[in-house]
Protein backbone atom coordinates (compact mmCIF):
# COMPACT_ATOMS: atom_id res chain seq x y z
CA UNK A 1 0.00 0.00 0.00
CA UNK A 2 2.96 2.42 0.85
CA UNK A 3 4.85 1.56 -2.26
CA UNK A 4 1.34 2.76 -4.30
CA UNK A 5 1.45 5.74 -2.49
CA UNK A 6 4.83 6.81 -3.07
CA UNK A 7 4.47 8.74 -6.04
CA UNK A 8 1.17 10.69 -4.93
CA UNK A 9 3.22 11.26 -1.67
CA UNK A 10 6.35 12.99 -3.80
CA UNK A 11 3.72 15.18 -6.04
CA UNK A 12 2.00 16.39 -2.77
CA UNK A 13 5.27 17.22 -1.51
CA UNK A 14 6.87 19.01 -4.45
CA UNK A 15 4.41 20.99 -4.76
CA UNK A 16 4.51 22.18 -0.94
CA UNK A 17 8.10 22.73 -1.88
CA UNK A 18 7.86 24.90 -4.46
CA UNK A 19 4.96 26.75 -2.88
CA UNK A 20 7.01 27.40 -0.02
CA UNK A 21 10.23 28.77 -2.11
CA UNK A 22 7.96 30.61 -4.52
CA UNK A 23 5.73 32.21 -1.61
CA UNK A 24 6.83 32.21 1.84
CA UNK A 25 9.19 31.65 3.40
CA UNK A 26 11.63 31.47 -0.05
CA UNK A 27 10.02 34.89 -1.03
CA UNK A 28 10.71 34.06 -4.69
CA UNK A 29 7.78 35.78 -6.49
CA UNK A 30 7.63 38.73 -3.91
CA UNK A 31 11.04 39.55 -4.98
CA UNK A 32 10.76 39.10 -8.51
CA UNK A 33 7.40 41.64 -7.73
CA UNK A 34 9.36 44.32 -7.33
CA UNK A 35 11.87 44.73 -9.49
CA UNK A 36 10.49 47.06 -11.27
CA UNK A 37 10.05 49.46 -7.95
CA UNK A 38 12.23 52.47 -7.51
CA UNK A 39 12.40 51.63 -3.85
CA UNK A 40 14.44 48.22 -3.81
CA UNK A 41 17.49 47.26 -5.32
CA UNK A 42 16.10 45.96 -8.63
CA UNK A 43 18.63 43.79 -9.64
CA UNK A 44 19.75 41.82 -6.29
CA UNK A 45 16.11 41.14 -6.07
CA UNK A 46 15.55 39.89 -9.40
CA UNK A 47 18.64 37.67 -8.75
CA UNK A 48 17.01 36.39 -5.54
CA UNK A 49 13.44 36.20 -7.15
CA UNK A 50 15.25 33.74 -10.00
CA UNK A 51 16.84 31.89 -7.99
CA UNK A 52 13.90 30.35 -5.71
CA UNK A 53 11.35 30.72 -8.10
CA UNK A 54 12.90 29.62 -11.52
CA UNK A 55 15.77 27.42 -10.49
CA UNK A 56 14.52 26.14 -7.15
CA UNK A 57 10.53 26.81 -7.27
CA UNK A 58 10.35 25.35 -10.86
CA UNK A 59 12.43 22.19 -10.64
CA UNK A 60 9.67 21.51 -7.84
CA UNK A 61 7.01 22.29 -9.89
CA UNK A 62 8.42 19.75 -12.37
CA UNK A 63 8.58 17.26 -9.97
CA UNK A 64 5.40 17.34 -8.67
CA UNK A 65 4.17 16.80 -12.32
CA UNK A 66 6.79 14.39 -12.93
CA UNK A 67 8.69 12.78 -10.28
CA UNK A 68 10.28 10.59 -11.53
CA UNK A 69 11.97 13.05 -13.67
CA UNK A 70 15.99 13.56 -13.31
CA UNK A 71 16.44 16.79 -14.98
CA UNK A 72 14.73 18.77 -12.05
CA UNK A 73 16.78 16.85 -9.69
CA UNK A 74 19.86 17.78 -11.18
CA UNK A 75 19.06 21.36 -11.35
CA UNK A 76 17.97 21.29 -7.52
CA UNK A 77 21.28 19.21 -6.83
CA UNK A 78 23.22 22.29 -8.96
CA UNK A 79 21.23 25.06 -6.97
CA UNK A 80 21.89 23.59 -3.73
CA UNK A 81 25.58 23.00 -4.46
CA UNK A 82 25.88 26.55 -5.67
CA UNK A 83 24.39 27.81 -1.99
CA UNK A 84 26.70 25.88 -0.23
CA UNK A 85 29.92 27.12 -2.42
CA UNK A 86 28.07 30.74 -1.54
CA UNK A 87 28.55 30.21 1.85
CA UNK A 88 31.86 29.72 1.73
CA UNK A 89 32.88 32.11 -0.81
CA UNK A 90 30.45 35.10 0.58
CA UNK A 91 31.08 34.57 4.51
CA UNK A 92 27.21 34.47 4.76
CA UNK A 93 26.76 32.04 7.47
CA UNK A 94 23.28 32.38 8.05
CA UNK A 95 22.90 31.30 4.28
CA UNK A 96 23.66 27.13 5.56
CA UNK A 97 20.30 26.36 6.20
CA UNK A 98 18.73 27.01 3.11
CA UNK A 99 21.12 24.47 1.05
CA UNK A 100 20.61 21.81 3.51
CA UNK A 101 17.15 22.81 2.96
CA UNK A 102 16.98 22.22 -0.67
CA UNK A 103 19.21 19.05 -0.45
CA UNK A 104 17.04 17.47 2.14
CA UNK A 105 13.78 18.30 0.03
CA UNK A 106 15.14 17.23 -3.33
CA UNK A 107 16.38 13.72 -1.72
CA UNK A 108 13.48 13.12 -0.30
CA UNK A 109 10.91 14.02 -2.90
CA UNK A 110 13.66 11.44 -5.08
CA UNK A 111 13.04 8.96 -3.13
CA UNK A 112 9.44 8.38 -2.57
CA UNK A 113 9.25 8.99 -6.80
CA UNK A 114 12.14 6.10 -7.01
CA UNK A 115 13.74 8.78 -10.02
CA UNK A 116 15.50 6.91 -12.56
CA UNK A 117 19.22 8.49 -13.29
CA UNK A 118 19.34 5.60 -16.37
CA UNK A 119 18.45 8.13 -19.08
CA UNK A 120 20.26 10.71 -17.84
CA UNK A 121 23.38 8.86 -17.83
CA UNK A 122 22.88 6.85 -21.24
CA UNK A 123 22.10 10.45 -22.95
CA UNK A 124 25.51 12.07 -24.27
CA UNK A 125 25.33 13.42 -27.47
CA UNK A 126 25.51 17.06 -27.87
CA UNK A 127 23.38 19.30 -29.83
CA UNK A 128 26.49 21.97 -30.74
CA UNK A 129 24.46 25.04 -30.21
CA UNK A 130 23.57 24.72 -27.09
CA UNK A 131 27.11 23.59 -26.05
CA UNK A 132 28.64 26.25 -27.93
CA UNK A 133 26.42 29.30 -25.81
CA UNK A 134 26.92 27.00 -22.81
CA UNK A 135 30.70 27.13 -23.52
CA UNK A 136 30.42 31.30 -23.65
CA UNK A 137 28.91 31.85 -20.50
CA UNK A 138 30.86 29.92 -18.02
CA UNK A 139 33.70 32.52 -17.85
CA UNK A 140 31.25 35.88 -17.49
CA UNK A 141 29.11 34.51 -15.15
CA UNK A 142 31.79 32.64 -13.10
CA UNK A 143 33.11 36.41 -13.38
CA UNK A 144 30.11 37.73 -11.74
CA UNK A 145 29.66 35.32 -9.14
CA UNK A 146 32.84 35.86 -7.78
CA UNK A 147 32.54 39.69 -7.81
CA UNK A 148 28.93 39.41 -6.43
CA UNK A 149 30.87 36.89 -3.32
CA UNK A 150 33.58 40.01 -3.01
CA UNK A 151 31.03 42.02 -2.67
CA UNK A 152 29.22 39.71 0.02
CA UNK A 153 32.32 39.90 2.29
CA UNK A 154 33.01 43.49 2.13
CA UNK A 155 29.32 43.81 3.47
CA UNK A 156 27.95 46.93 1.07
CA UNK A 157 25.31 49.25 2.24
CA UNK A 158 23.69 48.83 -1.03
CA UNK A 159 22.42 45.03 -0.65
CA UNK A 160 19.04 43.57 1.19
CA UNK A 161 18.31 41.61 3.37
CA UNK A 162 15.64 38.31 3.39
CA UNK A 163 15.66 35.84 6.17
CA UNK A 164 18.76 37.34 7.34
CA UNK A 165 20.48 36.30 4.11
CA UNK A 166 22.62 39.26 2.33
CA UNK A 167 21.11 39.13 -1.58
CA UNK A 168 25.10 39.59 -2.58
CA UNK A 169 25.50 35.86 -1.77
CA UNK A 170 22.38 34.66 -3.18
CA UNK A 171 23.19 36.78 -6.32
CA UNK A 172 26.84 34.70 -6.44
CA UNK A 173 24.82 31.62 -6.09
CA UNK A 174 22.92 32.89 -9.14
CA UNK A 175 25.89 33.46 -11.29
CA UNK A 176 27.41 29.69 -10.66
CA UNK A 177 24.02 27.87 -11.26
CA UNK A 178 23.97 30.12 -14.69
CA UNK A 179 27.55 28.96 -15.44
CA UNK A 180 27.06 25.40 -14.51
CA UNK A 181 23.53 24.43 -15.42
CA UNK A 182 23.75 25.31 -19.45
CA UNK A 183 27.01 23.44 -20.01
CA UNK A 184 25.57 20.16 -17.73
CA UNK A 185 22.41 20.12 -19.95
CA UNK A 186 24.51 20.41 -23.21
CA UNK A 187 26.23 17.82 -22.28
CA UNK A 188 23.70 15.48 -20.75
CA UNK A 189 20.48 16.28 -23.66
CA UNK A 190 18.14 14.33 -21.30
CA UNK A 191 18.36 17.73 -18.78
CA UNK A 192 16.44 19.51 -22.09
CA UNK A 193 14.37 21.48 -22.38
CA UNK A 194 14.32 22.19 -18.33
CA UNK A 195 17.22 22.90 -17.17
CA UNK A 196 19.11 25.03 -20.16
CA UNK A 197 15.32 26.73 -20.65
CA UNK A 198 15.22 27.65 -16.87
CA UNK A 199 18.89 29.13 -16.54
CA UNK A 200 18.27 30.73 -19.93
CA UNK A 201 14.90 32.78 -18.52
CA UNK A 202 17.05 34.04 -15.23
CA UNK A 203 19.95 35.14 -17.32
CA UNK A 204 17.31 36.83 -19.77
CA UNK A 205 15.44 38.32 -17.08
CA UNK A 206 18.29 39.74 -15.25
CA UNK A 207 19.91 41.24 -18.63
CA UNK A 208 16.74 43.38 -18.59
CA UNK A 209 16.19 44.58 -15.19
CA UNK A 210 19.70 45.28 -15.42
CA UNK A 211 19.45 47.27 -18.50
CA UNK A 212 16.26 48.96 -17.24
CA UNK A 213 18.17 49.96 -13.73
CA UNK A 214 21.65 51.27 -14.70
CA UNK A 215 22.57 52.14 -11.51
CA UNK A 216 20.89 49.47 -9.57
CA UNK A 217 22.92 47.17 -7.23
CA UNK A 218 24.66 44.19 -8.86
CA UNK A 219 23.96 45.25 -12.41
CA UNK A 220 26.11 45.04 -15.29
CA UNK A 221 26.99 47.89 -17.98
CA UNK A 222 24.41 48.71 -21.06
CA UNK A 223 26.21 45.78 -23.52
CA UNK A 224 26.90 43.06 -20.70
CA UNK A 225 22.70 43.84 -20.34
CA UNK A 226 22.20 43.20 -23.61
CA UNK A 227 24.64 40.16 -23.67
CA UNK A 228 22.91 38.66 -21.34
CA UNK A 229 19.46 39.06 -22.66
CA UNK A 230 20.92 37.64 -25.85
CA UNK A 231 22.45 35.17 -24.69
CA UNK A 232 19.79 33.75 -22.48
CA UNK A 233 17.11 33.70 -24.88
CA UNK A 234 19.19 31.85 -27.16
CA UNK A 235 19.76 29.18 -25.05
CA UNK A 236 16.04 29.32 -24.56
CA UNK A 237 15.79 28.63 -28.10
CA UNK A 238 18.24 26.39 -28.81
CA UNK A 239 17.41 23.87 -26.00
CA UNK A 240 13.78 23.59 -27.27
CA UNK A 241 15.25 23.03 -30.93
CA UNK A 242 17.19 20.20 -29.52
CA UNK A 243 14.61 19.00 -27.10
CA UNK A 244 12.46 18.31 -30.23
CA UNK A 245 15.56 17.49 -33.04
CA UNK A 246 15.41 14.79 -29.98
CA UNK A 247 11.55 13.62 -29.20
CA UNK A 248 11.47 13.05 -33.50
CA UNK A 249 14.66 10.63 -32.99
CA UNK A 250 12.97 8.94 -30.70
CA UNK A 251 9.82 8.71 -32.34
CA UNK A 252 8.21 10.80 -29.71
Amino acid sequence: MLGHMRPLLARVLAALFAAAWIVFPGFGAVDLSVTWSSDWPQVLEAGWGLFFTVLVGAAFVALAFRPCSAAPVAQLAVAALALAVSVVAGREAPLAWVPVLVAVETLVVAWLAGTSWRSWRASRSTFPPTLLLAAIGVVPWLAYALDMWAANRDRRPDSDITNAIDHYAVQGALGLALAVLPLLAALRPALTPLVPVCAGVSAAYLGLVSFAWQDAAAGFGRAWSIAAIVWGLGLVAASLVAAVRRSHRSGG
